[in-house]
């Protein structure tokens, strides 16, 4: 480690002059990953819920652009391609002996470090995408997958989702570190040559490829892969959310709830919650609402059919967790609770809003059932700390 500090910063005594390295595609391909990485980072890790279509379609178009890489790596030109940095196990030892003693070879593409990095990288990429899309899917009920990847599925690889994404965070950091060291003992600005696409080496000769010919046979790969995914992808997007259910509307229960408060998504209790809270409108919350025994039983009768159990989106699944001293009330359910907890409680008494239970106010697909993170909208919205 000594020997690798003490050098730091001194070139290989050799005559180098500038090639091209890196073509055009790998450079694009490279910066565009860059600014995707980032707007995923800002948006899943900073940004507010409503943020999610700009945090989903950045990773989209991450997506787009691996597959582009993985088919530029057979065919593009020599030093973007896998196989010009493809190392054996000793090769790859001695490269970092050679780095702990501050000397390592110089290598004019990826050198064996790098070249683990970027396998490394694309592995995480790839597997935060697809997580991504099925916490989409089963969660979210929305993307590709939403019809047939279910809540608890969705729900489970949110963690994962969760933990490559701090995985590809300390994959930057190495990739970072490792930039630094490589450009000081090898005398290369890597940061630059990413940008011109060029580097120092000792090869006598410019690197030659057959541009026409690649551009052609990736264009070819291109076009087969998206058509064939495009119809994969139209079979599955037409198919109905996982976990919806088609419901009867219900005009009276629009107007004799309707007119005292916003009539509550049925989804958003189970069965035997609106059981109880029909029995008891002469007594509901704190006034009484009772009404004609036969209205009464046909609203009980609809709302425990498409009650909360017959759902599998994120709102009916969590507020099954009841508080058990006031069961048919959702906003002191634990993840009601939870969800707006950061939100002091003026917000609520605001006249755009009212009360906790005004869901219509803040969610404009309340009336849904969907409760999308996009939809959300809170009126004259801060982040208010409770005294």
């Amino acid at each position: 480690m000594d020997n690798l500090l003490h050098n730091l910063g001194k070139s290989p005594v050799k005559e180098m002059r500038a090639v091209l390295v890196w073509d055009l595609f790998v450079r694009l391909f490279h910066w565009s990953l860059v600014i995707l990485v980032l707007i995923t980072g800002i948006t899943g890790f900073l940004g507010e819920e409503w943020w999610l279509d700009y945090h989903v379609w950045a990773g989209y178009g991450i997506g787009g652009l691996i597959i582009t890489r993985l088919i530029w790596g057979l065919v593009g030109s020599p030093y973007a391609r896998f196989s010009s940095f493809v190392f054996s196990r000793a090769e790859t030892l001695r490269f970092f002996k050679e780095l702990l003693r501050g000397r390592p070879s110089h290598y004019t593409g990826h050198n064996p470090a790098g070249a683990l990095m970027v396998f490394a990288l694309v592995f995480v990429l790839i597997s935060i995408t697809v997580s991504g899309l099925i916490v989409l899917g089963g969660q979210e009920n929305q993307g590709v997958l939403a019809g047939v990847v279910p809540y608890f599925v969705g729900e489970a690889f949110e963690e994962i989702h969760e933990v490559l994404a701090f995985l590809l965070l300390a994959l930057i950091g190495g990739h970072i570190i490792g930039v630094f060291v490589e450009s000081r003992l090898s005398g290369d600005n890597l940061v630059r040559s990413m940008v011109t696409g060029t580097k120092e080496s000792a090869s006598p000769d410019e690197i030659k490829h057959s541009k026409l010919k690649s551009a052609f046979v990736f264009l070819t790969v291109l076009v087969l892969i998206v058509s064939s995914g495009g119809w994969v992808y139209v079979a599955l997007a037409d198919l109905p959310p996982n976990g919806l259910v088609k419901m009867t509307a219900n005009e009276t229960y629009a107007s004799e709830c309707g007119d005292c408060h916003f009539a509550y998504h049925p989804s958003l209790l189970p069965a035997n919650s609106w059981r109880k809270l029909m029995m008891g409108l002469g007594e509901h919350f704190g006034e009484d609402a009772s009404l004609d025994k036969d209205i009464s039983k046909g609203l009980s009768d609809w709302l425990q059919k498409y009650a909360s159990e017959k759902w599998d989106t994120e709102a009916a699944n969590n507020l099954r967790e009841l508080d058990a001293k006031n069961p048919i009330s959702i906003t002191t359910t634990p993840y009601w609770k939870k969800r707006h907890g950061e939100i002091a409680k003026n917000v609520f008494a605001r006249k755009s809003i009212g009360s906790k239970g005004n869901c219509i106010a803040c969610h404009k697909d309340a009336r849904s059932g969907r409760f999308d993170d996009q939809q959300i909208s809170i009126p004259l919205y801060q982040k208010e700390k409770e005294i």
